[in-house]
């Protein structure tokens, strides 16, 4: 492919100049955002865009002074709206000639103009400590200031006026006037600098939402050895991060030389550098040549086991990932966001099941992308994984579990279903065509499909229907099984799928079933491949075969959707888990298996209270951190939101018990350290809350495991929200013992807990009226005041809560709004509750992506009342 400047030629809008010259001139509506049909116009305009930017940081100061020089060539007449909101335009020429600076919904309008043209504008944009597209952080530790950029989806545009949509891709140069001894970190690498100023060279071509600096007085940690990225931290953390700093650079260089190889594309920028950022709303940012990560997700506040140190490293691949996925090649619309989400979660696991195989990372996957996925799509609140987003502006509703989660685990079954071999070359043949340009998922799709001649046997003639049915329609199959057996042999066996929305929806899946043999049988268990498409499937090489224990539809975890156990199967299984040897079973399969037995639960069908009392019969024997792990939360949301009280209250003293015992006395440190995670979620008893108090207090101990700044906070937190007699002289002493910055967020979030009217009432008028306080102190307050035993405390917020959503849409960061609805729905499990929301549901004037989320999250209330309703006792 020819390229220009080195932009692809097929960017370049190929109506000639000189003919536009003569058309009549076109006026573009400017309504707020950026409306797709604005997007689409402009792409047709607009080409060989460049950004000068320059930036005056001062400390303590709430705007930010800029000066830009953006050069682009147009090739048709006619006024032009250009973006910029939350700011103010001081002055701008247009070739030279001066333009009006008033703001129309969010858009300075440029006058009719064809050829190359030069805009030179001032500005003055905000910042502020949460809400702002350029935040400032406070370090309460050394009273040092930090900005950081975070633009994605569109708000770039508030911080200066750009074009701000990801197919209009742009070369940036960037100038920043900072503080004596700053440090400024940004997409590519200075190209001069004195003790005030920083100037970079210009980038290659990318999204105005992949444009980020970060500035501040911080640390430098260099790679330890070629190839590996440079480190930055605020200066108060540089002792924890140079302990962690070499094995997250480590992990970073392996990752890229896999992708580099994997991908047969080098890594596509001039540098990559990893800048961890304190209160960062995400997890990580990954910005081209610069990946912003969230310092709690790198620098661990608690003690960490391998599952920990797990997720950071699926962090840390995920983002590496994204500088091919979503930054070389981006997607043209953000309704295609799950090409770069999806594919940059699913592939750091691929990464890492290379990298690091003893760590089973297929295990992880099943127990933590799985359920969050079944989570939201089985809920009337679900979209589908392209998601028809109109305007920008409503871009934030795409992010959540469906590009997260379910579309890596579609990609999962759909790499089983054509072969590893058509998927790789599928996944190269895409980048290299699209290389520093945008695409969409029919052009993924293509590549797949040209790939076919590798894999002839593969199911891949049906490739575009799979796509269709898995990308543009929302919802999942339930699939049952059912089978018989006649003399000892298998007479019949059958798969059944229904649209668990029950809009009449099948899906093509591919999956593999399990025959699973008791030890006494002395047969092996055997595997059988099913590619089906339609609501039934007999599967006629299962007959004749013996006559299993167990059959299991979703063996290795290669299919999408509800697998259930069938009676007879649910039976066995639950006594195959604790009569069998954990060390005889697979790991993969025996997770799968305790998710099966859970999703039972989850719709019904079993008993909560049976769960976890055969959960408790296990947890003595168990071995695997990570099972355990997942089976305290299955515990705890039993308890808390599945039971009634009495059966809550008579099951409590066994949990309590069994936990408290494994976290003295489990033979590894992992399993100590969860069981101590999961014995605070539940200890209720006095008798319980005496051993938090002493575990703050030192006289009991977790065998190897120092209790860290996050590990004490919690106890406290656990102790106000239980009511403890002695919570508020617990509080003051932990507070007069740590004055760290972090330790101060801690203590604002313990204190949401407080089972007080008007301890609520303080702290919801904070989080609606006090635009000082950080939104991570926020994010991290909202469990506690919404903890479970305090439902009757936090239902009168509950309409305000959903009253807020607008406002909490237009102006908080991607996530925070999913915390908020969590947080206050999750904290409910009454009849009342439902009928709070229900009524708010009623009201038709509501946005749609709102009473999307709000069905998405109620799901859970809803499954709650059910539940309890089912089974009574």
């Amino acid at each position: 492919m020819a390229f220009s400047r080195g932009i692809p030629t097929s960017l370049i809008p190929a109506a000639a100049f000189l003919l536009a010259l003569s058309l009549p001139a076109m006026a573009i509506t400017a309504d707020p955002g950026v409306s797709h049909e604005l997007a689409i116009e402009r792409i047709g305009r607009l080409s060989h865009l460049q950004y000068r930017l320059s930036l005056s940081l001062k400390e303590h100061e709430d705007t930010v002074v800029g000066t830009e020089t953006l050069s682009f060539e147009s090739n048709l007449r006619g006024d032009l709206p250009i973006d910029y909101r939350d700011g103010v335009v001081q002055s701008a020429t247009l070739n030279g000639q001066s333009i009006p600076t008033d703001l129309k919904d969010g858009h300075l309008i440029l006058p009719a103009m064809a050829g190359r043209n030069i805009l030179e504008v001032k500005f003055r944009s905000n910042s502020a400590a949460a809400g702002k597209a350029i935040t400032r952080y406070d370090d309460k530790d050394d009273g040092s200031e930090y900005f950081y950029t975070l633009f994605v989806p569109m708000d770039a545009s508030m911080a200066f006026p750009c074009f701000d949509q990801p197919d209009l891709k742009a070369r940036f140069t960037l100038d920043v006037e900072h503080p004596a001894k700053w440090t400024v970190i940004s997409n590519t690498s200075p190209a001069g600098s004195t003790d005030t100023a920083t100037h970079f060279a210009e980038t290659l071509p990318i999204s105005t939402y992949l444009f980020a600096f970060a500035a501040g007085p911080f640390a430098t940690i260099h790679p330890e050895e070629t190839g590996q990225p440079t480190l930055y931290v605020r200066r108060s953390q540089l002792a924890r991060a140079t302990q962690e700093a070499p094995q997250v650079q480590a992990l970073t260089a392996q990752g890229v030389a896999y992708f580099s190889r994997y991908f047969s594309q080098p890594f596509p920028f001039s540098k990559y550098d990893l800048i961890l950022i304190p209160g960062f709303p995400f997890g990580g940012m990954e910005h081209a040549g610069a990946t912003f990560l969230n310092e709690d997700s790198v620098l661990f506040r608690s003690t960490p086991t391998a599952s920990d140190y797990f997720r950071r490293n699926i962090l840390v691949l995920h983002e590496t990932c994204h500088q091919w996925f979503g930054d070389l090649v981006t997607m043209k619309w953000f309704d295609d966001l799950w090409l770069k989400e999806g594919f940059a979660q699913y592939m750091a696991y691929k990464a890492l099941a290379e990298l690091q195989p003893s760590a089973m990372p297929w295990k992880h996957f099943y127990e933590d992308i799985k359920p969050l996925a079944y989570g939201i799509d089985e809920t009337e609140g679900t979209t589908p994984i392209f998601q028809n987003i109109e305007n920008l502006k409503d871009a934030k509703s795409a992010y959540g579990a469906i590009v997260y989660q379910k579309a890596p685990a579609i990609l999962k079954q759909l790499e089983f279903r054509i072969g590893p071999d058509v998927f790789r070359e599928g996944l190269r043949s895409y980048l290299k065509q699209h290389a520093y340009g945008n695409a969409q998922w029919s052009d993924l799709i293509a590549a797949f499909k040209s790939a076919e001649p590798l894999a002839p046997h593969a199911p891949t003639r049906s490739i575009h229907a799979w796509a269709e049915a898995w990308i543009k329609h929302r919802g999942m199959p339930e699939i049952n099984v059912a089978w018989s057996c006649t003399h000892g042999k298998i007479d019949h066996l059958a798969l059944t799928q229904h649209d668990v929305l029950s809009e009449g929806l099948t899906w093509p899946i591919s999956n593999q079933i399990s025959l699973n043999y008791s030890r006494e049988a002395g047969q092996k268990d055997r595997l059988m491949r099913v590619d089906w498409n339609g609501p039934t499937y007999s599967v006629a090489d299962a007959v004749g075969m013996p006559c299993p224990a167990f059959v299991f539809a979703n063996a290795g975890d290669e299919g999408y959707g509800r697998f259930l156990l069938d009676q007879h199967s649910e039976a066995a299984v639950s006594r195959q888990l604790i009569e069998t040897p954990i060390s005889e079973q697979d790991p993969l399969l025996r997770t799968m298996l305790w998710g099966a037995l859970w999703q039972n639960v989850h719709v019904a069908k079993s008993s909560p209270r049976s769960y976890v009392e055969l959960a408790l019969k296990s947890l003595p024997m168990e071995t695997d951190e990570s099972l355990a792990r997942v089976q305290g939360g299955r515990i705890a949301l039993a308890l808390h939101s599945y039971l009634h009280d009495a059966a809550r209250i008579a099951l409590v003293p066994q949990v309590e018990s069994v936990l408290a015992d494994r976290m003295r006395n489990a033979p590894e440190l992992g399993l100590r350290i969860v069981s101590f995670r999961s014995f605070i979620n539940v200890a209720e008893t006095p008798a319980a809350l005496r051993q938090v108090k002493d575990l703050l207090a030192g006289s009991l101990v977790v065998p190897g495991m120092p209790l860290e700044l996050l590990d004490r906070w919690n106890l406290v937190a656990h102790l106000i929200a239980m009511n403890d007699l002695n919570a508020a002289n617990v509080l003051s002493a932990e507070k007069a013992r740590d004055h760290s910055g972090e330790a101060q967020k801690y203590a604002y979030a313990a204190g949401a807990g407080t089972p007080s009217a008007v301890t609520k009432a303080h702290y919801f008028d904070e989080y609606l009226h006090d635009p000082t306080i950080q939104e991570d102190w926020i994010t991290q307050s909202l469990r506690p005041f919404s903890s479970w035993n305090q439902s009757s405390l936090t239902l009168p917020y509950l309409s305000q809560a959903l009253n807020e959503l607008p406002e909490i849409k237009q102006h908080r960061k991607i996530f925070f709004l999913g915390a908020w609805l969590g947080a206050f729905l999750e904290g409910q499990n009454t009849p009342e509750a439902q009928q709070v929301v229900r009524s708010w549901l009623s009201n038709p004037k509501i946005d749609r992506d709102l009473r999307l989320k709000v069905l998405e999250s109620m799901d859970g209330l809803d499954r709650a009342v059910f539940i309890r309703k089912t089974f009574p006792l």
